[in-house]
Protein backbone atom coordinates (compact mmCIF):
# COMPACT_ATOMS: atom_id res chain seq x y z
CA UNK A 1 0.00 0.00 0.00
CA UNK A 2 1.21 3.45 -1.32
CA UNK A 3 1.50 6.37 1.59
CA UNK A 4 -1.03 8.18 -0.06
CA UNK A 5 -3.30 5.47 -0.11
CA UNK A 6 -2.19 4.77 3.87
CA UNK A 7 -3.33 8.71 3.90
CA UNK A 8 -6.10 8.25 2.35
CA UNK A 9 -7.70 5.34 4.64
CA UNK A 10 -6.54 7.34 7.85
CA UNK A 11 -8.76 10.31 6.58
CA UNK A 12 -11.38 8.38 5.40
CA UNK A 13 -11.89 6.74 9.05
CA UNK A 14 -12.42 10.30 9.74
CA UNK A 15 -9.12 10.63 11.70
CA UNK A 16 -7.13 13.41 11.58
CA UNK A 17 -3.28 14.29 12.93
CA UNK A 18 -2.13 16.93 15.61
CA UNK A 19 -5.05 19.43 16.05
CA UNK A 20 -4.15 23.02 15.75
CA UNK A 21 -4.22 24.15 19.56
CA UNK A 22 -5.15 27.86 20.44
CA UNK A 23 -1.55 28.44 21.76
CA UNK A 24 -0.25 27.24 17.92
CA UNK A 25 -2.74 29.67 16.35
CA UNK A 26 -1.34 32.45 18.70
CA UNK A 27 2.32 31.81 18.13
CA UNK A 28 1.35 31.46 14.81
CA UNK A 29 -0.29 35.18 15.01
CA UNK A 30 2.62 36.81 16.72
CA UNK A 31 5.26 35.67 15.02
CA UNK A 32 3.30 36.32 11.52
CA UNK A 33 1.16 39.64 12.22
CA UNK A 34 -1.62 39.93 10.24
CA UNK A 35 -1.41 38.89 6.82
CA UNK A 36 -2.56 41.61 5.65
CA UNK A 37 -3.73 39.83 1.87
CA UNK A 38 -0.75 38.33 1.43
CA UNK A 39 -0.62 34.61 0.24
CA UNK A 40 0.01 31.64 1.76
CA UNK A 41 0.90 28.36 0.83
CA UNK A 42 0.00 25.33 3.23
CA UNK A 43 1.68 22.16 2.25
CA UNK A 44 0.65 19.11 3.72
CA UNK A 45 -2.57 20.81 4.93
CA UNK A 46 -4.53 17.73 5.83
CA UNK A 47 -8.19 18.64 6.30
CA UNK A 48 -7.24 22.38 6.71
CA UNK A 49 -7.03 23.65 10.12
CA UNK A 50 -3.65 25.13 10.04
CA UNK A 51 -4.71 27.08 6.34
CA UNK A 52 -7.84 27.65 7.80
CA UNK A 53 -5.79 29.82 11.01
CA UNK A 54 -3.59 31.41 8.36
CA UNK A 55 -6.72 32.66 6.50
CA UNK A 56 -7.96 34.01 9.52
CA UNK A 57 -5.07 36.16 9.77
CA UNK A 58 -5.81 37.72 6.39
CA UNK A 59 -3.70 35.56 4.26
CA UNK A 60 -5.33 34.35 1.24
CA UNK A 61 -4.18 30.74 1.79
CA UNK A 62 -4.08 27.72 -0.49
CA UNK A 63 -3.42 24.21 1.39
CA UNK A 64 -2.48 21.26 -0.12
CA UNK A 65 -1.95 17.73 0.45
CA UNK A 66 -1.61 14.61 -1.56
CA UNK A 67 -4.04 12.94 0.39
CA UNK A 68 -7.29 13.25 -2.47
CA UNK A 69 -9.44 12.47 1.24
CA UNK A 70 -8.06 14.69 3.05
CA UNK A 71 -8.66 17.93 0.41
CA UNK A 72 -12.00 16.55 0.10
CA UNK A 73 -12.42 16.86 3.68
CA UNK A 74 -10.67 20.44 3.82
CA UNK A 75 -13.07 21.72 1.16
CA UNK A 76 -16.11 20.45 2.74
CA UNK A 77 -14.89 21.58 6.24
CA UNK A 78 -14.36 25.32 5.09
CA UNK A 79 -16.33 25.71 1.96
CA UNK A 80 -17.85 29.17 1.43
CA UNK A 81 -14.73 31.08 2.86
CA UNK A 82 -13.03 33.75 0.39
CA UNK A 83 -9.89 33.48 0.08
CA UNK A 84 -9.12 29.45 1.22
CA UNK A 85 -8.71 27.08 -0.87
CA UNK A 86 -7.54 23.66 -1.18
CA UNK A 87 -6.01 21.38 -3.92
CA UNK A 88 -4.41 17.79 -3.83
CA UNK A 89 -0.88 17.88 -4.54
CA UNK A 90 1.78 15.70 -4.24
CA UNK A 91 5.21 17.40 -3.36
CA UNK A 92 7.48 14.66 -3.81
CA UNK A 93 6.37 13.65 -7.08
CA UNK A 94 6.75 17.12 -8.97
CA UNK A 95 3.62 18.85 -7.57
CA UNK A 96 5.70 21.90 -6.19
CA UNK A 97 6.76 23.05 -9.97
CA UNK A 98 3.68 23.54 -10.55
CA UNK A 99 3.01 26.22 -8.88
CA UNK A 100 4.15 30.12 -9.43
CA UNK A 101 7.79 31.26 -8.59
CA UNK A 102 8.16 33.98 -6.41
CA UNK A 103 4.26 33.30 -5.67
CA UNK A 104 4.15 33.40 -2.12
CA UNK A 105 4.22 35.59 1.14
CA UNK A 106 4.22 32.60 3.16
CA UNK A 107 4.73 28.78 2.85
CA UNK A 108 4.54 26.79 5.37
CA UNK A 109 4.80 23.28 6.31
CA UNK A 110 3.27 22.02 9.60
CA UNK A 111 4.20 18.40 10.57
CA UNK A 112 5.55 17.36 7.06
CA UNK A 113 8.91 18.10 6.10
CA UNK A 114 9.95 14.17 8.12
CA UNK A 115 8.32 11.89 5.53
CA UNK A 116 9.29 14.24 2.14
CA UNK A 117 12.59 14.64 0.73
CA UNK A 118 13.77 17.09 2.47
CA UNK A 119 16.50 18.87 0.44
CA UNK A 120 14.48 18.85 -3.15
CA UNK A 121 11.36 20.13 -1.18
CA UNK A 122 13.09 23.10 0.52
CA UNK A 123 14.52 23.69 -2.73
CA UNK A 124 11.32 24.23 -4.47
CA UNK A 125 9.72 26.12 -1.57
CA UNK A 126 12.48 28.86 -1.50
CA UNK A 127 11.92 29.35 -5.35
CA UNK A 128 8.42 29.75 -4.64
CA UNK A 129 8.87 32.44 -1.97
CA UNK A 130 8.50 35.91 -3.01
CA UNK A 131 11.29 38.26 -1.87
CA UNK A 132 11.14 38.27 1.38
CA UNK A 133 8.81 35.86 2.00
CA UNK A 134 8.92 33.53 4.62
CA UNK A 135 9.11 29.33 5.21
CA UNK A 136 7.32 28.28 8.44
CA UNK A 137 8.31 24.94 9.51
CA UNK A 138 6.38 23.12 12.93
CA UNK A 139 8.13 19.99 13.50
CA UNK A 140 8.88 17.39 15.61
CA UNK A 141 12.41 16.39 16.87
CA UNK A 142 13.44 12.77 16.05
CA UNK A 143 15.80 13.04 19.49
CA UNK A 144 12.54 13.62 21.38
CA UNK A 145 11.10 11.09 19.98
CA UNK A 146 10.17 7.64 21.84
CA UNK A 147 12.00 4.89 20.69
CA UNK A 148 10.93 3.55 16.71
CA UNK A 149 9.07 6.92 16.37
CA UNK A 150 12.27 8.85 15.51
CA UNK A 151 10.92 9.03 12.22
CA UNK A 152 8.25 11.71 12.78
CA UNK A 153 10.68 14.03 13.83
CA UNK A 154 13.92 16.02 12.09
CA UNK A 155 17.23 15.26 13.10
CA UNK A 156 19.85 17.82 14.12
CA UNK A 157 21.92 17.53 11.01
CA UNK A 158 17.74 18.15 9.24
CA UNK A 159 17.19 20.98 10.86
CA UNK A 160 21.55 22.63 10.31
CA UNK A 161 20.58 21.50 6.73
CA UNK A 162 17.59 23.49 6.67
CA UNK A 163 19.15 26.60 8.37
CA UNK A 164 21.76 26.48 5.30
CA UNK A 165 19.67 27.83 2.87
CA UNK A 166 21.11 31.00 2.91
CA UNK A 167 18.14 32.48 4.71
CA UNK A 168 18.02 36.74 5.36
CA UNK A 169 16.80 35.50 9.06
CA UNK A 170 15.95 32.65 11.00
CA UNK A 171 14.11 32.79 14.03
CA UNK A 172 13.38 29.78 16.15
CA UNK A 173 10.46 29.01 18.65
CA UNK A 174 9.29 25.89 21.17
CA UNK A 175 5.65 24.84 20.17
CA UNK A 176 5.10 21.95 23.25
CA UNK A 177 7.01 19.56 22.43
CA UNK A 178 7.41 21.24 18.78
CA UNK A 179 10.30 23.35 17.18
CA UNK A 180 8.97 25.91 14.90
CA UNK A 181 11.67 27.72 12.78
CA UNK A 182 10.66 31.05 10.64
CA UNK A 183 12.79 31.68 7.35
CA UNK A 184 12.99 35.06 5.69
CA UNK A 185 14.26 34.60 2.01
Amino acid sequence: MSAADRWNNHYAQGKGFRPVSEQEVALLAGHLGPGAGGRALDLGCGTGEYAAALHSLGFTTTGADFSEVAVTTAQDRHQGRDGLDFQPLDIDRGGLTLLPAAGYDLITFRLVLPFVDLVPTIACARHLLAPGGRLLVTTPLAARQHTGRESVGLRTADLDLLRSFEWSAVTEYPLDDLICLALTA
